[in-house]
């Protein structure tokens, strides 16, 4: 799904744009989004560390988040990274306890939330400043009747999602259950999303 406007547009059909576009993501229903993916499978062992989440809804959501502080840390081999970018399971990030970024730590606390039943998406963006190299995965959680965005990279929450620095400073390309539902398993499968993003950028058919 992607978010591009044309040169031009005024600034209310760039708001019926978006409006839309949330339309289309509330389209498919709630349950949807506990579901289990390919990459985020709800196994034996995230069953029983999220069994441990004790409490409402948005304590849990902060009990998973210093989980993952406490638990998943950063792998600092640059080759790694780039070698096993968005190819581990979410099993085997945790049984490695090491993320390669941000698309593992959205998965984590997307995966971790649908156990505890909080319907969870995936998003991923491609910056609007520097396309052709940088981007960000981050998680829209469904609690208190209301989708809420929450970057675990930065252990930040907006309440209202548009408002958010990541929706003002990316293009949102997809969303899914993981990264493997949104069609990303390698460092290649981002570098043709991010080159996508840029060739449109060039022929003005998006505004930075």
């Amino acid at each position: 799904m992607f978010l591009f406007f044309k040169k031009g547009i005024g600034t209310l059909q760039n708001v019926f744009i978006q409006a839309t576009n949330y339309f289309y993501m509330a389209s498919k229903n709630i349950d949807y989004w506990t579901r289990e993916g390919e990459q985020s499978k709800i196994t034996p062992k995230i069953k029983d560390i999220c069994s441990k989440f004790k409490g409402d809804d948005y304590d849990k959501l902060f009990d998973i988040l210093n989980w993952i502080e406490k638990n998943i840390h950063h792998e600092k081999d640059y080759e790694c990274v780039i070698d096993t970018f968005a190819s581990r399971s979410v099993e085997q990030v945790i049984e490695n306890e090491k993320h390669t970024g941000c698309h593992d730590t959205a998965l984590v606390l997307a995966t971790f939330l649908r156990a505890v039943k909080i319907p969870s998406k995936y998003l991923v963006g491609i910056s609007k400043i520097n396309p052709r190299n940088q981007g960000h995965c981050v998680v829209e959680a469904y609690l208190g009747n209301r989708w809420i965005l929450i970057d675990p990279s930065s252990f930040q929450l907006n309440l209202i999602p548009s408002r958010s620095s990541f929706y003002a400073n990316h293009y949102i390309v997809k969303e899914g259950l993981d990264s493997w539902d949104c069609e990303m398993k390698t460092f290649d499968d981002w570098k043709k999303v991010s080159q996508d993003v840029v060739d449109k950028v060039n022929k003005g058919l998006v505004r930075i």
